[in-house]
């Protein structure tokens, strides 16, 4: 199960296109014609027929529609208000292009595990394919030019998601954090409340992107990424070691807690969940599938917002949703 403990990466370009303003002073008329050029740019490509690309208007897009985006991290909140924003989605929705956000162009690439080379790879081809039709602005010495002076360069932004119970519970994971700062890069807690992160699972990101190359920023990632994975997996065969019934007894509370609570908030029920992940990927649990928990943790099932905002109502359905997932009948269940 070693490489559950990065769950997902993702790639994201962003590129503007040279005589026309950035996305906030772009009229309606502009707006259009770029979602134009950049809509018929992607359906006239061959290289990416097979992708079955769709264009999507925020304005005409229900909240539901919006909601499930903004649930596996596709969009946010305030692009989903954005009246001439557009989104240039494939079937399976782990390949867009975010149209008039910050920038005019934001390709995005999502891959389960650790697969960057292959999601850039992607985000690359639709780049070159756009530019060969579009005149991106760019500068000789800046590079690409983006609304934000952070992200000018490369324009590259990558996102590695992973899972930390151990490191998260030993308090190491801001020692990390430390390094990575001072190799240009982040590591956050996810969170739905500031400051409190939701089932020890982080963010690593890179900080800057001027003055640096494409390799040189996803090479960084990808050997600090590994680098932390691999004291993850140290420290628990530490912990394994030392305090093993300790922990299994813990694993087991939760999957009680998940199979028998009748009001559960969004941060108890991830809480839970990350033990689930960590006791079967520590050969504690046999009987539960690690995709079904992994998939509940991403947010990724849209009868329940697992990491949305806590109302009463919210607790109450939350619990007997979850209550049915790991019931005897469900549990092994994807």
């Amino acid at each position: 199960m070693e490489d559950s403990i990065i769950i997902g990466s993702q790639v994201s370009l962003s590129r503007n296109i040279t005589n026309y303003p950035f996305p906030h002073k772009l009229s309606q008329l502009e707006s259009q014609v770029i979602t134009n050029k950049i809509n018929n740019t992607i359906l006239e490509s061959q290289e990416l027929s097979q992708e079955n690309f769709i264009l999507y208007s925020m304005k005409d897009m229900s909240n539901i529609e919006k909601d499930t985006l903004i649930d596996r991290g596709i969009i946010n909140n305030k692009f989903s208000g954005n009246e001439m924003g557009s989104i240039i989605l494939n079937r399976d929705k782990t390949k867009c292009i975010l149209i008039n956000d910050e920038d005019h162009i934001q390709i995005k690439v999502y891959k389960e595990q650790f697969n960057i080379d292959e999601a850039f790879n992607f985000a690359n081809k639709v780049d070159d394919i756009l530019g060969k039709k579009l005149d991106f602005a760019f500068n000789e010495r800046l590079g690409y030019l983006t609304c934000c002076p952070v992200k000018a360069g490369t324009g590259l932004k990558i996102s590695i998601i992973v899972h930390l119970p151990i490191l998260s519970f030993q308090k190491k994971v801001d020692t990390y954090s430390n390094i990575a700062h001072k190799l240009g890069a982040n590591i956050k807690g996810i969170s739905s409340v500031k400051s409190s992160t939701l089932g020890n699972m982080f963010e690593i990101s890179n900080r800057s992107v001027i003055g640096k190359s494409e390799k040189n920023i996803i090479e960084s990632l990808k050997s600090l990424t590994k680098d932390i994975r691999t004291k993850e997996k140290e420290s628990r065969l530490i912990v394994n070691m030392e305090a093993s019934i300790e922990l299994e007894d813990e694993i087991y509370r939760s999957l009680g807690i998940l199979q028998n609570s009748r009001i559960l908030s969004a941060k108890e029920a991830m809480k839970h969940l990350s033990n689930i992940k960590l006791g079967i990927e520590m050969d504690y649990i046999k009987d539960i599938n690690i995709e079904k928990v992994i998939s509940l943790m991403k947010g990724m099932k849209p009868a329940m917002k697992l990491m949305s905002q806590a109302t009463s109502d919210s607790d109450i359905k939350r619990a007997e949703f979850l209550r049915n997932e790991f019931s005897l009948a469900n549990k092994n269940k994807k």
